[in-house]
């Protein structure tokens, strides 16, 4: 991975280093030393993972150090105890699933800050235990949402979870959810106890179940959903309530949107893909919504959009994805098994 995608690690770190204190209100050099603080527990639980990043870090020519930071990017992005709507708060992901009409589908929309929409790339994996994973995402990060040859599709939201702590970063837990045979498995994966900090993940497979399971540092609670299903990027189960640490008004704003198209969508009887990307493609408005656009008044470190678009058919076992938003970019298609 890291010679494949060389020229564009190099030039993320650079955004990195260059814009970090924009993203996080860190420099990058602090980040490097407080990104070796969570180390030993990836590399205690998961170090599988650790050798993978190492492996890119090798292949790309950067040092470990510097690619680690953007593997530890939410436990320095995700603030809390600020109700205002901000470049951190209003975007970063939506999920949905159907499982309708005889279909099974999973579709994400990837909001990030802008370094990553022209380093996207396909990720065609097989593990060691021959489990193949396909996905599109940037680099130089880990893989950490897509599909797998199990019939298991997993993409997730960043949340705000006031309970942080020095543990496995969110990335390598999510990686490892990646490769889960069963829902079962992916959804004790996501909730490891020694995870730094919380996550939304929904999860997906070919029998029609799709669960979504919310955590924090130290608490978790799993929802089963019949039919379809949606999430951004606020705690909705009334047990994780007290972990939200924002309240902001554009998540569930942006959740509404999605349950509203899906519910819409499939009422009229429409084909399932054709709604699923639609709800992917929806505005708001052209800074907001489920389809993100650059706000180009915003430093350049501060602004987000949609990266990345995907839909995982479980019934084909291919992926649909595409580098930008779905409203601007046609969605490729590949085997995923």
């Amino acid at each position: 991975m890291g010679e494949g995608a060389r020229g564009q690690i190099a030039a993320a770190i650079a955004f990195y280093e260059e814009h970090f204190h924009e993203m996080s209100g860190l420099e990058f050099a602090a980040a490097e030393a407080q990104a070796q603080l969570f180390l030993p527990f990836a590399q205690r639980y998961l170090p599988q993972y650790v050798e993978e990043l190492q492996g890119m870090a090798e292949g790309s020519g950067q040092p470990f150090e510097k690619l680690l930071v953007p593997n530890c990017a939410e436990e320095f992005t995700c603030p809390v105890d600020d109700a205002a709507d901000g470049p951190a708060a209003a975007h970063f992901c939506t999920a949905v699933a159907v499982m309708a009409a005889g279909r099974h589908l999973v579709g994400h929309n990837m909001d990030w800050y802008v370094v990553d929409v022209d380093k996207n790339v396909l990720f065609d994996l097989t593990t060691p235990d021959g489990t193949r994973i396909v996905t599109i995402a940037g680099v130089p990060y880990l893989p950490i949402l897509g599909m797998n040859s199990h019939g298991v599709a997993y993409v997730g939201n960043s949340v705000y979870c006031n309970d942080g702590r020095l543990g496995v970063p969110n990335v390598f837990v999510r990686r490892w959810a990646l490769e889960a045979r069963s829902l079962e498995e992916a959804a004790a994966r996501a909730a490891m106890p020694m995870r730094a900090r919380g996550s939304n993940h929904l999860f997906g497979d070919r029998e029609g179940r799709i669960w979504d399971l919310e955590t924090s540092a130290h608490g978790a609670v799993l929802m089963e959903h019949e039919g379809h299903a949606a999430h951004t990027n606020n705690y909705v189960a009334p047990a994780m309530g007290h972990y939200e640490g924002r309240h902001g008004t554009e998540s569930p704003r942006r959740l509404a949107d999605a349950e509203a198209g899906l519910e819409a969508g499939l009422a009229a009887g429409e084909d399932p893909q054709a709604v699923v990307e639609a709800v992917l493609r929806r505005h708001i408005g052209r800074c907001d919504g489920i389809c993100s656009h650059p706000d180009e008044t915003q430093p350049l470190g501060e602004r987000v959009m949609t990266v990345a678009s995907m839909v995982c058919d479980l019934d084909a076992m291919e992926l649909h994805a595409c580098a930008g938003p779905p409203c601007e970019n046609p969605y490729g298609v590949w085997p995923a098994a």
